[in-house]
């Protein structure tokens, strides 16, 4: 345990040559969600309460740590199912200097290939499950593992929107379940118009995306690039001996 979370350290991002210190990786964590007007209140709520979880891995996009990254995600979806946390987010960060994207559809093809590593055709049924869709063409497909819709948000340096600007590129889960409890409590509505004033006053204008797609749309979402109508999901299952290359 460190400050603020626990952390999954992927012993072959270590050894990269600028992999940062475990406290300076938090430190910006907490830096960044704690900015005066950021959007998010239930991430607030997350690094206010330490209720989080940091994953080190190395390179971005290559998916070099797909099955760590696997573990460790289903790790973090036992963990939070077991405390029942509202708030919990699981930050996966990629410190290698190399291959970092050099704009936002740069880091959306990467995102989206990390994503596709971490499941295959063989696993699809047990990822999915029969509720959820996964089908990447059907509008209401979002990631899934282990039968849990997550909610994935794309964070990099070259972001255009201030904030999903981070100093390296992540990404960070959230269980589906946990909005649904705010949408069983009734206070999910309220949250959103919050949250999309702050987007204001923090950059001066609301997500585009956000305003366009709402919950209907959630993986055109993820990378926090605006795309067009024509947008594409590149979310392709992959061939369990394709992962092992």
């Amino acid at each position: 345990m460190i400050e603020g979370g626990s952390l999954y350290s992927d012993p072959a991002s270590l050894r990269e040559r600028d992999c940062p210190h475990e406290e300076d990786i938090n430190h910006e964590i907490r830096s960044f969600i704690l900015q005066k007007n950021y959007p998010c209140v239930a991430a607030i709520q997350s690094v206010v309460r330490h209720d989080y979880v940091i994953g080190t891995y190395g390179q971005f996009g290559t998916g070099t740590h797909w099955h760590k990254l696997r573990t460790d995600l289903l790790n973090f979806l036992e963990l939070q199912r077991a405390t029942q946390s509202r708030y919990m987010s699981f930050w996966a960060i990629f410190t290698a200097s190399i291959h970092t994207p050099d704009n936002e559809l740069d880091f959306e093809n990467k995102l989206w290939r990390e994503l596709s590593l971490l499941s295959s055709e063989e696993e699809r049924a047990a990822d999915w499950g029969t509720i959820n869709a996964s089908d990447p063409n059907d509008p209401s497909f979002c990631f899934s593992l282990n039968g849990v819709p997550l909610f994935v948000v794309g964070l990099h340096p070259e972001s255009s929107r201030f904030a999903r600007r981070f100093s390296r590129p992540a990404m960070v889960f959230n269980a589906f379940s946990q909005f649904e409890i705010f949408e069983e409590e009734g206070t999910y509505a309220a949250m959103v118009k919050i949250i999309r004033q702050n987007d204001l006053k923090f950059q001066g204008s609301i997500n585009p995306m956000v305003l366009a797609h709402g919950d209907d749309w959630e993986a055109i979402q993820y990378s926090g690039r605006e795309n067009p109508e024509s947008w594409e999901c590149p979310f392709n299952f992959m061939k369990q001996k394709d992962k092992l290359l």
